[in-house]
């Protein structure tokens, strides 16, 4: 007997299952995916939050590094301002004493006699101070003369005016390349004082206020007299 060929109906049946397989098995795949790109975006999350962490941890470290105030530190903003009431330094010329900034080191020779005294401290910072004698010597006269170097030298110094103790200064600040300059400019009787600050830029800010108290330590002197020669001894 010859087999009877499948009717139209059965046929039908067969490609409905056929199709239905298909689709459960492609629904099956497509949530196979969808469970792997779940793992993946979770994954992906966490090492996304991961990195984040990582690069915060990385750019406070960095900070730390450049930012060198951030470090307490002997001799930094906070420790200055807390030695104000230290031990005095006092100009063997008498010309002027103050409470040094607290352990920062005297150069025994400064480089540039210009200065009187140097002190150093960390972070390239230093502190000098000049005083000269002079020859009657306005206050007036002295802003005039720090204009002319000025215009003569074509630098803006962002000319101010503060006070040490009750003497009027003349504040200025000079930006360089690797440092920032507070310069102090002031008279007392025939002495005319001059003390520089000088801070790496991106402490100057933080150092300003510091150094400006430390400043309200600072009492002028005067100029000595000659010793008077002893007597010459008695002839014979």
């Amino acid at each position: 007997m010859e087999p009877r060929p499948p009717s139209g109906d059965f046929l039908k049946e067969s490609l409905a299952r056929q199709r239905r397989r298909e689709r459960d098995e492609k629904a099956r795949q497509e949530q196979s995916k969808n469970r792997i790109r779940w793992v993946i975006w979770i994954f992906a999350s966490i090492l996304l939050v991961a990195l984040i962490a990582d690069l915060r941890h990385i750019s406070r470290r960095m900070a730390e590094r450049t930012r060198p105030g951030a470090v307490a530190r002997k001799g930094d903003a906070a420790d200055i301002a807390g030695g104000l009431s230290g031990d005095r330094y006092v100009d063997p010329s008498g010309l002027f004493s103050l409470v040094p900034p607290r352990h920062w080191m005297r150069v025994e020779k400064p480089v540039d006699e210009f200065f009187n005294v140097v002190f150093q401290g960390p972070y390239g910072m230093d502190m000098g101070i000049q005083v000269v004698a002079t020859n009657g010597l306005t206050f007036d006269r002295l802003v005039e003369n720090l204009r002319r170097v000025e215009r003569s030298l074509a630098a803006d110094t962002h000319m101010d005016f503060a006070y040490v103790g009750p003497h009027r200064a003349v504040k200025r600040s000079v930006q360089l390349f690797k440092s920032r300059l507070l310069l102090l400019d002031f008279l007392t009787g025939d002495l005319a004082h001059h003390v520089q600050f000088s801070a790496p830029p991106a402490l100057y800010d933080e150092y300003e206020p510091v150094f400006l108290r430390l400043m309200q330590t600072y009492e002028p002197g005067r100029i000595l007299s000659a010793p008077v020669p002893p007597p010459p001894a008695p002839s014979p």
